[in-house]
């Protein structure tokens, strides 16, 4: 059949499991976020994390810390996983976490 390759591999379009289990405390300033791994077809290459509404930060591991926040400010978390072909699942659950 001209036209038609029959070699190789299908492009990987599925996105990894949505982060579960996303929990935060914070102190003084100081924020730490710890979720479970997401699972996904070819493997997670990390985490976007999300802080009100925006990207703050990436990690290969399943927590984050951040300092250098206003004490006793209120901020919102979500986690979201991500592969190596750039699928990104949805969104956490959202996290409300005092510093």
């Amino acid at each position: 059949m001209a036209g038609y390759a029959t070699s190789g591999s299908a492009a990987d379009i599925a996105p990894p499991s949505v982060p579960a289990g996303v929990q935060g405390s914070g102190a003084a300033g100081h924020v730490s976020l710890t979720w479970d791994a997401s699972g996904d077809n070819t493997g997670v290459s990390g985490y976007r994390i999300y802080r009100d509404g925006r990207l703050v930060a990436r990690s290969d591991t399943t927590s984050y810390s951040a300092a250098g926040l206003t004490p006793g400010s209120e901020h919102v978390f979500a986690v979201a996983a991500y592969d190596s072909a750039g699928n990104s699942s949805a969104h956490s659950p959202e996290v409300s976490v005092t510093s």
